[in-house]
């Protein structure tokens, strides 16, 4: 999404439903057959022998077709030229197109369904990014940048079962928290800077209605973004729970399409540069929110989110993210050079960024994260 001042116009987008609760996956039919009596469910391959048979079967016993296809979770040209290559085997094109698993899933049913111009759905059976809701795909092709594909329209439905996502890794809930919570803090950056929402084509300033989607997301984070975490950690499926689980799918994936991103994600964007097991993205999008509240001089709201990082397992400094002392300072260089003026975003902000900057207050952000073990430790 190209980066651009906004004009007068203003625009809002979203998926056409969203349903959340236990159980939910099982009314797939009944929402698929307002497209049309056949559908592909695009399965994870941690899923797909769970569901491979149980899928078909729940739209057979609805008078419907569905096929089952598995998927490795990777989104890239070659996943998604292969899908579109095994729907024309199929007896017809799909009506609607189910996308089962994690964010990569959603996010190449999304692409799948979008190029043949019919229905999509989101089923994500964990809660770690706001792909389910959004109206883009995200293309992670071997060594190179992650790029944007974007859709004609949001998802038609976006089914969250909390009874299978209660029971994800508590990392992915963590990460999921990461990336919502960044969402209100650049959606302020960008609407301070004048930039264009993620909407419709990049021509539109937010609504004021997506503004308030994502203060309300960033409010029930911190008030109940502990409390769900404990409960996700023992598999309990608590109010403040389901309250996190929509505001890091629902709340925050309107939130950031309908506004804009900053640092938090365009700084995120170069995380394939370092060494070391990847980060989680929302992960890394909650480190470097960090980093964004450093430069904007935000010390208020920056001590309070990296207490709340702390406290729910978050990254806050760079020995979180994989570094050592000994490869710190060229694997902050390496990621400063990869997106500094190459990811629009890493500027979208109410004053100038320089390279400098963003070096320096990583650094900040090491320095603070040990004097604050250091305090903890003498209490």
């Amino acid at each position: 999404m190209p980066s651009g001042k906004a004009k007068e116009a203003r625009a809002f987008g979203s998926p056409s439903r969203y349903i959340q609760g236990p159980g939910e996956i099982n009314n797939l039919p009944e929402f698929a057959a307002n497209y049309g009596n056949t559908a592909l469910a695009i399965i994870d391959s941690f899923f797909y022998e769970e569901y491979r048979v149980k899928i078909p079967q729940m739209f057979s016993d609805a008078g419907m077709v569905a096929y089952a296809v598995e998927f490795s979770g990777k989104s890239s040209d070659e996943a998604l030229k292969a899908l579109i290559d095994h729907c024309k085997t199929l007896p017809q094109i799909p009506d609607t197109f189910i996308g089962i698993g994690g964010g990569q899933t959603c996010d190449i049913n999304k692409a799948v369904g979008a190029a043949f111009r019919k229905a999509f759905i989101s089923v994500p059976t964990s809660l770690a990014t706001d792909a389910p809701t959004s109206t883009h795909t995200i293309i992670n092709n071997e060594g190179q940048m992650p790029y944007l594909m974007i859709h004609y329209k949001n998802p038609d439905y976006v089914v969250v079962d909390t009874e299978i996502t209660i029971n994800s890794p508590l990392s992915m809930f963590i990460s999921g928290i990461g990336d919502a919570l960044a969402t209100y803090v650049e959606a302020e950056a960008s609407l301070a800077n004048n930039n264009v929402c993620n909407v419709a084509g990049g021509r539109y300033k937010p609504t004021q209605l997506g503004m308030a989607v994502a203060k309300l997301s960033y409010d029930i984070l911190l008030e109940k973004g502990r409390a769900a975490i404990l409960a996700a950690r023992g598999h309990l499926r608590t109010p403040a729970y389901e309250d996190v689980a929509e505001a890091t799918t629902l709340l925050s994936g309107l939130g950031f399409e309908c506004t804009g991103v900053a640092i938090a994600h365009g700084l995120q964007a170069g995380f394939h540069v370092l060494p070391g097991k990847p980060l989680m993205h929302g992960a890394g999008v909650g480190y470097c929110m960090l980093v964004q509240l450093i430069i904007e001089n935000n010390l208020e709201r920056f001590e309070e989110l990296f207490d709340f990082c702390k406290d729910v397992g978050l990254p806050t400094c760079t020995a979180d993210i994989g570094l050592t002392p000994e490869n710190r300072r060229e694997s902050v260089e390496k990621l400063v050079d990869e997106v500094y003026g190459k990811r629009w975003n890493v500027c979208n902000m109410p004053m100038h960024i320089s390279r400098d900057m963003l070096i320096k207050a990583i650094y900040y952000l090491d320095t603070y994260a040990a004097e604050h073990v250091s305090i903890d430790s003498n209490i």
